[in-house]
């Protein structure tokens, strides 16, 4: 049976191991830290309680699916089919229907053209679940330390003077990514862009907090100013503030972490947006809140390939973090499906390609941003809602895999 090493056990690491199991593949994960202690002692308490909320739109819906998941994924999360878009205090809202974006862009499936909102430890809590419950073994404490390949296979070194040796690496180490340093270059390091998002989640129904139809997945945004935050509501009780801030000085990447001043923290972001002039709900959300995290925002030079004989990397640790709107997780599972969908057929230089074509496409046209104003933005939005815009086409994992397939095999 093949073997591989999958570096990093995040939402995009335990995605790829079900995706792997599913060919027959063995995978074993390896984490630094440890994010599934809570799971493997059976305990009824979240684990990995950081981060907020995350939108998977729709060809990250078709690899939840595929991977048996979209179910249990759409019962804990919160499918909700429009955007707006707002000035920073919520006046002259624009609201996009997703459904018709994605549509247009090529879902057929009605169920998935609807995005899906739901907390990052929510799906990592289901991702790690299932992993477990197929017996995807998760080893932690294991810092990559060294990478060794020949024709036969790869070897990964950790701190603690342990090997593993497996016919393919999958470096799927986030943004920081060791992998990508140890074997594509010591050069290749993570950027600090100078954006900080701070991510409130906060129980709504205890607050007595309405979030109306068109703000459950919203957007306000003052560009003279450069101020933004993001409101996600991710179930019936569950909902998530995020506010960016910019031209920040480089700290320690906070990676997710819960701020340990909670009071202090939430009190600081509230004031902040009550200065901004934000709707007073938000405010409130934010002020309420029983979970803040960091994420410092990273880029990353582009990649002129994302394999290097038996070492693939995925999800951040390609592409980095930019655009972060929603698109980074995206993009992570679109290379879990196309790596599925290599695996179907054969090889891995196909997957290469593929993950390049798109990756690169998708930084160079984020979905909404400042080169767009209000009023142009607005008639963006008339027009897909009236079916006669396409904002994005969906990449089709399987199609794209067999269509290089082709043009390989006709050369």
């Amino acid at each position: 049976m093949p073997t591989v090493i999958i570096v990093g056990s995040g939402l995009v690491g335990a995605a790829t191991a079900l995706a792997f199991h599913q060919v027959g593949i063995k995978c074993t994960l390896y984490d630094q830290v440890n994010p599934v202690e809570a799971v493997m002692d059976g305990r009824a308490i979240e684990f990995g309680a950081s981060g907020g909320c995350v939108s998977i739109q729709a060809g990250g819906l078709r690899v939840l699916k595929t991977l048996g998941l979209l179910d249990e994924c759409i019962e804990k999360g919160q499918p909700h089919p429009y955007l707006s878009f707002s000035k920073i205090n919520g006046s002259s809202q624009i609201v996009a229907d997703a459904r018709t974006s994605n549509k247009k862009a090529g879902e057929t499936d009605p169920k998935l053209q609807t995005p899906l909102q739901i907390l990052r430890s929510t799906l990592h809590n289901i991702l790690m679940r299932a992993c477990h419950r197929v017996g995807i073994k998760t080893l932690i404490n294991k810092k990559l330390l060294d990478i060794k390949q020949n024709s036969d296979s790869v070897t990964v070194t950790f701190v603690d003077g342990t090997e593993a040796t497996a016919d393919l690496l999958i470096g799927a180490d986030g943004i920081h990514s060791a992998t990508r340093r140890k074997v594509f270059g010591d050069n290749l390091v993570a950027k600090f862009t100078g954006e900080m998002g701070h991510i409130g989640v906060v129980n709504i129904k205890e607050h007595n907090i309405t979030i109306k139809e068109a703000d459950k997945a919203s957007f306000y945004v003052d560009r003279d100013n450069k101020r933004f935050l993001a409101i996600f509501q991710a179930s019936e009780d569950t909902a998530a503030v995020r506010v960016s801030t910019f031209d920040d000085p480089e700290v320690e990447d906070q990676s997710y972490r819960p701020v340990s001043d909670l009071p202090k923290e939430a009190g600081r972001l509230a004031d902040l947006l009550h200065e901004w002039g934000v709707p007073d709900y938000i405010e409130k959300m934010m002020r309420n809140s029983f979970r803040i995290s960091a994420a410092s925002i990273y880029d990353l030079p582009d990649l002129e390939t994302y394999r290097k004989n038996r070492v693939i990397l995925i999800g951040d640790a390609a592409h980095g973090m930019v655009p972060n709107a929603g698109i980074g997780l995206l993009t992570g599972l679109e290379d879990v499906g196309t790596l599925l969908a290599i695996m179907l057929e054969r090889g891995t230089a196909a997957a290469n390609q593929a993950r390049n074509l798109r990756v690169k496409g998708m930084a160079a046209s984020p979905i909404f941003g400042g080169s767009l104003n209000h009023f142009i933005f607005r008639g963006v939005a008339a027009l897909n809602n009236a079916g006669l815009f396409t904002l994005y086409t969906l990449f089709d994992c399987e199609a794209e895999v067999a269509k290089l397939i082709q043009e390989q095999e006709s050369k």
